[in-house]
């Protein structure tokens, strides 16, 4: 069944890393285009080495850069707080524990809400006519 949710469609915190957190948009039919282009565009591509591996980065990446529009413990090599550009958001996804961390927590239930709506309805209780009962009875 497709839960209709009326959640609030206002920015929301994450906890990526210890010491790092990042304000996220809820990713909207809008941005999954335009990442899924994003995807397409992989496996347009002549290289076809890593293509799901690349084509995974590419719609995290993505989402990302459409969707963090703040942080806090992000900064240059200088030590100044970074300004959120697409540049800086590839950069921190060039960390490893904070590219899992968003992806886990931000790309992931997404994609599993779209899920819901091709769940299977319930069977029914009982056993199948048609099967041969297989279970011995009980001493």
């Amino acid at each position: 069944m497709l839960k209709l949710s009326t959640a609030s469609q206002e920015p929301f915190w994450i906890d990526l890393i210890p010491g790092v957190r990042v304000r996220v948009r809820p990713i909207t039919v809008a941005s999954m285009l335009v990442a899924r282009e994003a995807v397409g565009k992989v496996y347009r591509d002549e290289d076809q080495t890593d293509v799901a591996t690349r084509a995974s980065m590419a719609l995290v990446h993505e989402l990302a850069r459409r969707g963090i529009v703040e942080w806090e413990g992000v900064g240059t090599a200088e030590g100044e707080p970074a300004p959120v550009t697409a540049e800086t958001v590839n950069a921190l996804l060039d960390h490893w524990p904070a590219y899992d961390a968003l992806d886990a927590l931000y790309v992931t239930p997404a994609l599993r809400r779209d899920e819901e709506k091709n769940g299977s309805s319930s069977s029914p209780d009982g056993t199948s006519g048609a099967g041969p009962n297989t279970a011995t009875p009980a001493a």
